[in-house]
């Protein structure tokens, strides 16, 4: 589409069916048909059953970011920045002419604030707020690019405890590592934010998990490096990427899930997502059924999501022109 609209995507995701999709890759899970070698199982199940979904957004969004690299492979996941351009144009879209009194965007889990200093930039008649558990990121930022907006700020806060007296009109983020993903959904839920658009990661890491399925890849080697230095992480308690609120029976997160799969079995999911696309879809179709079910209309597609809480104001927005990605 050359106009972005939300009349259209609250009529094209109203006819989504978020609970068939999981119930259908559920299935291929417990089959077994999950990181063939090839990817050519996991490509056939997720165009066979998210094919509805795939189709929904190319009719509503962008030309969705093409990789020529195979699914779960270190150089695909290295690439994932693509989709992060991807999500700001989104953002930039969606919120340029989105009439509403409430102007700003917060982006949690932001490390340097990279992105958000972008949004600030596309998006001068918002206020941008960045936060993180850690300065650090933010600190060195600043001190080597010397790339500053006057309407960004950053905030040192954890998203498991977010200032909640803030009412953004939009949660974004670009990457957010296991639960820290469900946590800034969650914020973005309590204070009713109009839109929630992000990109998740590291979806091994939900429930506080820190194994996973060992297999011969690199992509497997490094993560289970990274799960390692995870796990001094949990073990210290500070509050980086885990928490007691996002335990194991906390997971699935919605509630038509918890019909069709159980705590333990999710856990299996999480410890074979490093190398399974279809394991990665289950864990975000559940949170898309979450973001349903708590009054928004949601549309998904390769960890990328949109969100736009029914009943707030809707107004058409002009797309940016292509020079955004």
């Amino acid at each position: 589409m050359d106009t972005f609209s939300l009349e259209v995507f609250h009529d094209v995701s109203s006819g989504l069916d978020f609970r068939k999709a999981l119930g259908l890759l559920l299935n291929e899970f417990r089959l077994g048909k999950i990181a063939d070698s090839a990817r050519l199982l996991e490509e056939t199940a997720i165009q066979t059953h998210l094919g509805q979904h795939i189709h929904a957004w190319d009719t509503v969004f962008p030309e969705f970011p093409k990789f020529s690299e195979k699914r779960r492979t270190l150089l695909r996941v290295y690439k994932r920045g693509r989709k992060d351009t991807y999500v700001r144009r989104l953002v930039v879209d969606a919120l340029t002419n989105f009439n509403t009194e409430n102007r700003i965007i917060v982006n949690p889990a932001t490390v340097e604030g990279r992105q958000a200093r972008f949004l600030a930039r596309d998006l001068p008649q918002f206020e941008i707020i960045g936060s993180d558990i850690d300065a650090r990121s933010q600190t060195i930022y600043d001190l080597v690019c010397f790339r500053s907006q006057n309407n960004y700020k950053f905030v040192q806060e954890s998203i498991f405890e977010p200032d909640r007296s803030r009412k953004p009109a939009a949660i974004v983020f670009f990457g957010g590592c296991g639960s820290v993903s469900d946590g800034a959904i969650d914020y973005g839920l309590e204070v009713e934010a109009p839109f929630l658009i992000f990109r998740t990661c590291c979806h091994d890491n939900i429930s506080g998990n820190v194994e996973i399925v060992r297999r011969r890849s690199i992509i497997n080697l490094c993560y289970a490096v990274k799960n390692w230095q995870f796990a001094k992480y949990k073990k210290k308690n500070n509050g980086f990427y885990f928490t007691d609120k996002y335990h194991q029976d906390a997971y699935p997160r919605s509630k038509a899930a918890r019909d069709l799969v159980d705590s333990g079995t999710f856990l299996q999911i999480a410890r074979n997502a490093v190398d399974s696309d279809i394991c990665i879809s289950i864990i975000n179709l559940d949170r898309a059924i979450h973001l349903q079910e708590q009054g928004y209309d949601v549309m998904y597609r390769e960890e990328v999501f949109f969100a736009h809480r029914r009943g707030n104001a809707i107004v058409n927005s002009e797309r940016l022109d292509d020079s955004l990605i």
